[in-house]
């Protein structure tokens, strides 16, 4: 046995590597090997397992001649051409995994001949044409992937045959006609996914009772049939999608008892009647998405159980009642949208008790009242969105708290009165809408208002300002409410002046408690900071890995200093002779603060501990602490693309064939993370500044500060989230679920 894996070797494979006649076992994968594969790998007819997954090889057809050969990965290579009939010739494969690479062609029928084969796995390729019957002579076969490539034309006939199936994975091609009915006839399927393609007819019925399924995939093709007809109890079921595709009739009760179910797609179908109310008992649900169907009744109170909702899209129905209250009992909710539906009644005030909720969507509705000033206890909002419906009153100045707010729209409604002048704090804004209102007075002098288009403004009372299409400020029929505004102002200057000299003998007595009482709660965080019980994470004591950083960054001096982005300050730790580090000290929120921004910090965890791809920064941990906050990864020697094309001289070394391999590692990061990962994830500010090069000009994303997961995943989140401010070192736990 010769293992090699994950070792830094470059260069092509050494043709000596043929002498080792009696090797039994080869593993060479994630390395860096360039070239063809040797001839002289033909010579080594006693290997039964043969790994050469992430490389960069091409193909050698002296591969067949391994006659014995049980195990052969040669996945995330360069592997073009088509695939050779040759194949057929190891007879004793059990498993064959060639996905990821540029092969193209059909499958040769000589597969047939495989029938030890359990695995094949062909995904992520250039294969066309039909899928061949002969697959079907495959008995054996648990995992079947073919995925992401240009297959179309029905499946055989002979699909049926393959009763032992637990995988089955069809994704992303042309393929139509009806799914193979007897899929789960041996009751063993566990991950069906046929997304994007064009089958037609019923969903097959030996799905009803396959308990064992997973994950269930079949969105995005053109199945029809009565929901409630086809689906049973599935006690392991994880996540569901049938959306986009014309399924009919009602929810069913059943979904209750799927106990472990995370997420529940539908969207996009004919589905009619009310929401069952059972689907409050569903205490594992992360992801709820009914929306563009025909459902009717009001959104059922139980709701408010799904402690776990992270995300609840009912739009485009025909619902009605009020948005209930219970609403407000999902701490965990990052998006809502209850849009173009026939809600009435109010806003309950109890919707800013969702402190995580990212995206509130209520728009065309008929939703009256005001806008409740509690929303701007969201402070995470970026998008709020409330436009088509009959609020009215005054724009409430709490949602100038609202500092991540990006998009905001409430066009549409009755609001009356000025647009408060806080609003001017809100420097994320990027987009407003408050058209088709009755709104008077200044706009805001910030960039998102000075550069709106008049349409995002027009039909109002008396705005006036900077924008085309409105008149300036200081125009006359202005200069009335301007002498009431400085009259105003010099009664309360008054008013000030008379109350200082009994104030100023309060604030100086305040002002020495508050900074004696500082002293104290300083010294003791340095008392505390001493005591802390560290946990042993990667092999380190916390305590003494902590020590360390401080020791090896001499306190983070800034001789020690790398580079800086958004949310913090990067340093170089060695640790000892050949461990060097790079720490991420995280910035305050404002200058001169101590009090730190942990959303970032939070995000960057969130992402990092659920994702693991060669072309992703390792994160090794992170400390979370009173007095600083750290994050801890690989170091990358030769920085960042951006200081590479920056300079003459490293530019000139990193010749073309690095740079397409530097594009062609960042690909395959943000492949991984849009396509693989569930929930899938957004980076949102992928850089040069912030795709960093090791010795190799081996490509690696960093900097997840700003990143999004889209979809619900495991709880492992959680668990890390319930550390932060403990003060201590962590190891991330790494837990992803992939298609």
């Amino acid at each position: 046995m010769l293992y090699i894996w994950q070792n830094g070797l470059s260069g092509p494979i050494p043709s000596e590597i043929g002498r080792l006649t009696s090797l039994l076992e080869l593993d060479l994968s994630e390395n860096y090997l360039i070239g063809s594969i040797p001839l002289s790998i033909g010579n080594l007819t006693s290997l039964s397992f043969l790994c050469l997954s992430q490389n960069n090889l091409f193909h050698s057809r002296e591969i067949s001649d391994l006659r014995n050969l049980e195990f052969l990965y040669i996945w995330k290579n360069r592997l073009s051409g088509p695939m050779p009939a040759e194949i057929g010739r190891l007879t004793s494969l059990i498993e064959l995994d060639l996905s990821s690479n540029n092969i193209i062609g059909s499958i040769p029928c000589s597969i047939g001949n495989l029938t030890n084969l359990s695995l094949l796995s062909l995904y992520q390729n250039g294969l066309s044409g039909l899928i061949p019957s002969e697959i079907g002579s495959l008995a054996n076969l648990t995992h079947l992937k073919l995925g992401d490539s240009i297959f179309f034309g029905s499946l055989p006939p002979e699909f049926n045959k393959l009763t032992q199936l637990t995988t089955l994975q069809l994704y992303n091609n042309e393929l139509e006609g009806v799914l193979p009915e007897d899929v789960c006839l041996g009751r063993s399927l566990q991950n069906f996914s046929v997304i994007n393609n064009h089958f037609t007819g019923h969903i097959p019925t030996s799905l009803e009772n396959c308990s064992t399924l997973f994950r269930l995939r079949l969105d995005g093709n053109q199945l029809t049939g009565n929901i409630a007809d086809v689906f049973g109890i599935y006690p392991h079921l994880n996540f569901m999608d049938l959306s986009h595709n014309h399924l009919r009739g009602e929810l069913s009760w059943k979904w209750e008892h799927c106990s472990n179910l995370m997420s529940l797609r539908i969207s996009n179908n004919d589905l009619s009647g009310d929401i069952p109310t059972t689907l409050g008992r569903m205490a594992q649900l992360q992801e709820l998405d009914l929306s563009s169907n025909n459902l009717r009744g009001e959104i059922p109170r139980e709701m408010g159980s799904l402690s776990m909702l992270l995300k609840l899209d009912l739009s485009n129905n025909a619902i009605t009642g009020n948005v209930p209250i219970e609403i407000g009992l999902l701490s965990n909710l990052e998006n809502l949208n209850l849009a173009s539906n026939n809600l009435s009644g109010y806003i309950p005030m109890q919707l800013g008790l969702c402190k995580r909720l990212l995206n509130l969507n209520l728009s065309r509705n008929k939703i009256q009242r005001s806008i409740p000033r509690e929303i701007g206890n969201a402070q995470v909002l970026e998008v709020l969105d409330l436009s088509y419906n009959f609020f009215s009153e005054n724009i409430p100045s709490e949602l100038a708290e609202l500092r991540n707010l990006q998009v905001l729209n409430i066009s549409h409604n009755s609001l009356f009165g000025s647009i408060p002048h806080i609003f001017e704090d809100m420097l994320a804004l990027t987009s407003i809408d408050v058209s088709y209102n009755d709104l008077e007075g200044p706009l805001p002098n910030v960039k998102a208002f000075n550069e709106a288009p008049f349409e995002a403004i027009q039909h109002n009372k008396g705005l006036c300002g900077n924008v085309v299409g409105l008149p300036k400020c200081n125009s006359t029929g202005n200069k009335k409410s301007n002498r009431h505004v400085e009259a105003r102002i010099i009664l309360i200057l008054i008013l000030s002046f008379l109350g200082f000299l009994l104030l100023s003998c309060t604030l100086i007595v305040l002002g020495i408690i508050y900074h004696h009482q500082r002293r104290i709660t300083k010294r003791e965080k340095n008392e505390q900071a001493k005591d802390l019980d560290f946990k042993s994470i990667m092999s380190y004591d916390g305590k003494v890995f902590y020590d360390r950083i401080i020791e090896a960054t001499k306190g983070f001096d800034s001789m020690y200093y790398v580079g800086e982005g958004a949310y913090g300050i990067v340093y170089k730790a060695e640790i000892s002779e050949g461990q060097t580090f790079a720490i991420k000290q995280t910035l305050s929120s404002k200058e001169d603060s101590e009090i730190i921004d942990l959303i970032p910090f939070e995000r960057e965890i969130q992402a990092l501990t659920n994702i693991r791809h060669r072309n992703i920064v390792k994160f090794y941990g992170f400390c979370s602490h009173a007095q600083r906050c750290f994050l801890v990864y690989e170091y990358m020697e030769r920085g960042s693309l951006r200081a590479i094309l920056n300079d003459d001289e490293t530019a000139r070394e990193f010749q073309w064939d690095k740079r397409v391999n530097v594009v062609r590692g960042v690909a395959d990061a943000l492949s991984y993370m849009h396509h693989e990962c569930s929930p899938s994830l957004l980076h949102r500010d992928l850089t040069s500044n912030n795709i960093l090069l090791d010795l190799n000009y081996e490509a690696r994303v960093s900097d997840f500060g700003t990143a999004r997961l889209l979809r619900p995943d495991s709880s492992n989140w959680t668990a890390i989230a319930g550390t932060i401010g403990a003060g201590l070192f962590y190891g991330p736990y790494r837990k992803v679920r992939c298609i």
